[in-house]
């Protein structure tokens, strides 16, 4: 806030108190021990001057010369709280003239704006041009800045003062408008070029028009006219400015796809932050505007942690805030600028804590109805993430009937919200476990939309979801030739191969993605499946059961299979899609006349690529090498509807264990279709040949079918009829 000059005026008024005439009603003794406190003061004694006053103040409350002459004094002294308590009860129509000029400047000092501008309302003419932009000046403070500048003298009347230009540029910039400001403060350079009060509101000036850079550098040249709060108010404000330039610089790179320069400048301006910060903290953030600028420098840096996707950080340092936001109220939170609380509902959001995220997408919205469609999304969203499906439901078709499909209501001028929300609205029926509504939704936006690479990778992870992996390739492929570089392009392609079983694809395409968007936890969990990959693994499967087949059968052929246990070491893949492995297989089931056991050992190896699985593997009973046995096996997705597999055994582990114990052994082949529409809908035919050496031998068919019957949000309801042969 901007002083206008009281020192020299007070000093001028000082020399004159000595001459000032008694009021007629005022005792020549009285005038003259007035004039003699006014004279100690004067003569390099304030505070005796001061107190002599104040003494005759309390003996002669009602003589205003007194009052005038210790507002003076008061004022030269700094002692401007004084004066707020002196004149509280004063009426400015019977103040002397001298002194009103420094009762209204103590009281704006000490934020009493209003009695300040009533101090001055009726003499700021008769005063002169100091009164006329000093009234204006606290009328602005006040909150009225059209009667403020109605107030002010016009700029090029004569006698103005490089410091009133610079006053009512205060004002003109404070009323919301800082160019006419800095042409005022221009204007006062020309009479004199070093005025600080003009070099002031020049920096401010530059500052509320946007060029914040130039007003730093500005006030880094006139260092010793700056306090260090001002100063760092202006470095916040190039930070801020620098902020935005980041975040559309980052959309900018996000356009053209260099995804790996695109946070250099926000992790640049994060720097910049970190460095205040510390900054202030050392400080102690002792001012109140330092306290200020620590809590916007604070806020500042929660929104550019979210826009790095620095998740974990945004949500440590929002709730680190002064405000508690993990125990504040609502009232409390509100406190803290929606940008903030937006940011920290992202993170939320996206490290799945969607109860606190919903509840400050609700907040801003109650605030502010007319939010972005992406807040009302998001929204949707953390209903989602909770299972709130109910909310989610209707926020959707609220959103969905109000958002317009013309900006403006004019045709031809598409709203791009408007087909975000359409989209969402065929992907909800997915998420309900609705997917072929949701396919047959998106299809429709998909036929309206031909070329719109958004929606045809929506297509593409529709179709994977409902295993069609081939299909999904080829919608994802159109997708490419749209927008070959995009974040979800890519993902679509990494995941289509995966599925695919392109194995190597897959990784190359995965590696790139998580060195393009290093922070996205979708493509950690793609990277680390791969890597498991290079990864020795092991898989075991046990199974116990009681049947009573020895209680209707004195003889039984298979017996009871009461246990059975399969353990499988398995080597890591290598680039050519072969592994090696170690099986053990045992059988145990008990009969009545004693149980008996089958265990078998046996290394192999395996291959899998494009949807092809080959394996063979030599075995023997409990690595004695006795009878040796060779298996093999192969299967292939034909399409996204057609599988089939072979497999044979030269010693069957599926031989009747009584058999194995008299000596017999079993070659068997076995052969399998697998059909599948959708994910609501499959079938299956298998046939087994076990050929014994006894020359017994056993066909067994077998078929079946599934259907999904029924399907919500939490629960789906399959059936099926299986028939055996």
């Amino acid at each position: 806030m901007p002083q206008s000059n009281p020192m020299i005026f007070s000093l001028f008024l000082l020399s004159a108190l000595t001459f000032s005439t008694a009021s007629a009603a005022e005792l020549p003794a009285l005038a003259q021990a007035r004039q003699a406190a006014v004279s100690l003061a004067k003569n390099g004694q304030p505070a005796k001057g001061i107190s002599q006053l104040e003494q005759l103040h309390q003996a002669h409350p009602d003589d205003v010369s007194i009052t005038a002459d210790l507002i003076v004094l008061l004022r030269l002294n700094g002692q401007n709280a004084r004066i707020v308590l002196l004149t509280q009860n004063l009426n400015p129509r019977d103040m002397p003239s001298y002194a009103l000029l420094d009762w209204a400047r103590a009281l704006r000092d000490e934020k009493q704006f209003v009695r300040a501008s009533a101090v001055l309302e009726n003499s700021r003419q008769a005063l002169g041009y100091p009164a006329q932009i000093l009234y204006a000046m606290a009328t602005l403070e006040s909150g009225k800045p059209k009667v403020a500048l109605a107030a002010l003298p016009d700029r090029n009347a004569a006698g103005l003062q490089p410091v009133d230009l610079a006053n009512m540029a205060y004002v003109w910039r404070r009323a919301g408008n800082p160019t006419m400001g800095l042409s005022l403060c221009e204007q006062a350079l020309k009479l004199v070029p070093n005025n600080p009060q003009a070099l002031r509101e020049q920096v401010f000036a530059l500052s509320d028009l946007g060029s914040n850079a130039l007003a730093l550098s500005l006030a880094a040249q006139h260092s010793d006219l700056f306090a260090p709060d001002a100063m760092n108010r202006l470095k916040a404000d190039v930070t801020t400015v620098r902020i935005r330039d980041a975040v559309q610089e980052r959309r900018r790179l996000d356009d053209l796809y260099r995804y790996k320069t695109r946070d250099i400048p926000l992790q640049a301006t994060l720097k910049e932050l970190k460095e205040t910060l510390k900054t202030l903290q050392a400080n102690g953030a002792a001012l109140t505007q330092d306290t200020v600028l620590l809590q916007r420098t604070r806020y500042d840096q929660i929104y550019v942690l979210r826009k790095l996707e620095l998740m974990p950080q945004t949500v440590a340092e929002y709730e680190s805030l002064p405000q508690h936001p993990a125990t504040a109220s609502a009232a409390e939170l509100a406190k803290i600028p929606p940008y903030v609380r937006n940011s920290a509902a992202d993170a939320y959001l996206y490290l799945h804590h969607p109860y606190k995220a919903a509840a400050l997408y609700e907040q801003l919205i109650a605030e502010n109805p007319k939010s972005e469609v992406e807040v009302f999304i998001a929204l949707y969203y953390a209903y989602l993430d909770g299972e709130q499906y109910n909310k989610a439901e209707k926020l959707l078709t609220q959103i969905h009937r109000v958002t317009p499909t013309w900006i403006g209501g004019k045709i031809g001028a598409q709203n791009s919200e408007r087909l975000d929300v359409d989209q969402l609205w065929a992907m909800d029926a997915a998420y309900r476990n609705h997917e072929g509504l949701g396919y047959a939704r998106l299809s429709l936006l998909v036929d309206g939309a031909p070329r719109n690479s958004g929606l045809l990778n929506a297509k593409a992870t529709l179709e994977r979801w409902r295993g069609w992996p081939a299909r999904s390739l080829q919608t994802t492929l159109l997708a490419q030739a749209y927008a070959p570089k995009t974040k979800d392009t890519r993902i679509n392609l990494a995941d289509n191969h995966r599925d695919l079983e392109q194995f190597n694809l897959w990784g190359s395409e995965i590696t790139a993605l998580n060195q393009d968007f290093p922070t996205d936890t979708s493509i950690q969990k793609s990277l680390a499946q791969w890597h498991d990959r290079k990864r020795p693994s092991m898989t075991s499967e046990y199974t116990t059961g009681k049947s009573q087949g020895n209680a209707t059968n004195v003889n039984p052929v298979t017996g009871n299979r009461d246990q059975e246990l399969q353990t499988r070491l398995n080597s890591a893949w290598n680039d050519s899609g072969w592994r090696a492995f170690l099986d053990q297989h045992y059988i145990w089931s008990s009969y009545a006349d004693g149980p008996l056991s089958y265990n078998r050992f046996g290394i192999g190896t395996e291959w899998r690529g494009d949807r092809k699985h080959f394996w063979s593997m030599l075995q023997n009973d409990q690595l004695t090498g006795k009878h040796i046995g060779v298996s093999a096996g192969w299967s292939q997705w034909l399409d996204d509807q057609w599988q089939y597999s072979l497999s044979g055994n030269t010693y069957s582990i599926n031989t009747p264990l009584r058999a194995k114990a008299a000596g017999l052994s079993g070659k068997s082949v076995n052969a399998k279709i697998n059909w599948q529409q959708n994910e609501s809908r499959s079938a299956y035919g298998a046939l087994s040949l076990l050929s014994i050496s006894d020359g017994n031998k056993r066909v067994d068919f077998a078929t079946g079918f599934t259907q999904r019957l029924f399907a919500s949000p939490h629960h789906i309801t399959s059936g099926g009829v299986d028939l055996f042969a």
